[in-house]
C-alpha cells in the first residue's frame, strides 16, 4: 500500500466557494518512505474574493494572486488530477482533510469536469491524521504531547502540535510544509501506538469500515479529545 499525503492553501475556509490556490502532496511507502512530491500554484479566479485572514496566514501576498506565470486554477487543477490519478491506487491523507481539504478538492474537481469522487474510488481510500490525533489523546495520551491553549483546552492545530512533539515547522501553513508535518506526526502515531494507526486503516474505505461496524462486538468513536463514544452495533 502507497500512501498520498496532501494539503491544500486557499483563499478562505468556505469550502462551496473558496479556492485552492496552492496544492502539495506527498507520496510515500507503506514505511513512510517518499517516493515522489508533487507541489502547484495557481492564479486567482475572477469570482473569488479572498479572505485578508487567509492571505496572512498563507503570507500570499495579493500581486502572486495575478502572477501571469502561474498556471490558471483549471491548469493546475487538471495536473491535481492526473498526478492523484498516477498514484492511485492509494491512501490519501490530510490533516483535518475530511471535512476541508477534502470538500474542497472535490468541489474543483466537480467544477473542471474532472472526477470528482477520485480520492475514494476506484481502489482508493482515505484517511484524516486530525483524528488519529484525537485518538491518540484519547486512548494512548502518553504518546504524543498535546499542548494547552491559553483557555486551557487542548490544542490539536498542526502548526502546534507538530512542533511540541518536536517538529521544525517554520513554515506552516506552507502546503508543502504542512504536507511534512502531517508525515511527521503520522510517523510519531503509528510508532508509539501501532493499534490506533492500524484503526485508521481498517476504517479508510467504506467497505472496510462496515467490516469493523459489523465485525465487532463494541467500537469506540472519538469526535475530538473531549468526546468518545462507546456504542453497540
Amino acid at each position: 500500500m502507497s500512501f498520498a499525503f496532501y494539503d491544500t492553501e486557499t483563499t478562505g475556509i468556505d469550502t462551496s466557494f473558496d479556492q485552492i490556490l496552492q496544492f502539495a502532496a506527498i507520496r510515500t511507502d507503506a514505511n513512510f518512505n517518499e517516493l515522489e512530491r508533487f507541489e502547484i500554484r495557481c492564479r486567482l479566479l475572477p469570482h473569488v474574493v479572498p479572505a485578508p485572514a487567509a492571505l496572512t496566514t498563507t503570507s500570499v501576498a495579493p500581486e502572486m494572486l495575478m502572477d501571469a506565470s502561474l498556471p490558471s486554477h483549471y491548469e493546475a487543477i487538471c495536473q491535481i488530477a492526473d498526478k492523484l490519478e498516477a498514484w492511485s491506487p492509494a491512501m490519501f491523507l490530510g490533516y483535518n482533510s475530511i471535512h476541508f481539504d477534502e470538500r474542497l478538492l472535490r468541489q474543483a474537481f466537480y467544477q473542471n469536469l474532472k472526477p470528482a469522487y477520485l480520492t475514494n474510488t476506484n481502489g482508493n481510500s482515505r484517511g484524516d491524521i486530525l483524528k488519529l490525533i484525537d485518538a491518540a489523546i484519547v486512548f494512548a495520551p502518553n504518546a504524543i504531547v498535546a499542548p494547552v491553549t491559553d483557555k486551557g483546552r487542548l490544542s490539536r492545530k498542526l502548526d502546534t502540535i507538530a512542533p511540541a512533539n518536536g517538529f521544525d515547522h517554520t513554515n506552516a501553513h506552507d502546503a508543502l510544509a504542512d504536507v511534512e508535518a502531517t508525515i511527521f506526526m503520522a510517523r510519531l502515531v503509528r510508532t508509539r501506538c501501532p493499534e490506533i494507526w492500524d484503526c485508521l486503516v481498517a476504517t479508510a474505505s467504506k467497505r472496510s469500515a462496515l467490516d469493523q461496524l459489523w465485525g465487532n462486538p463494541a467500537l469506540a468513536m472519538v469526535d475530538s479529545p473531549h468526546r468518545a463514544m462507546w456504542f453497540e452495533p
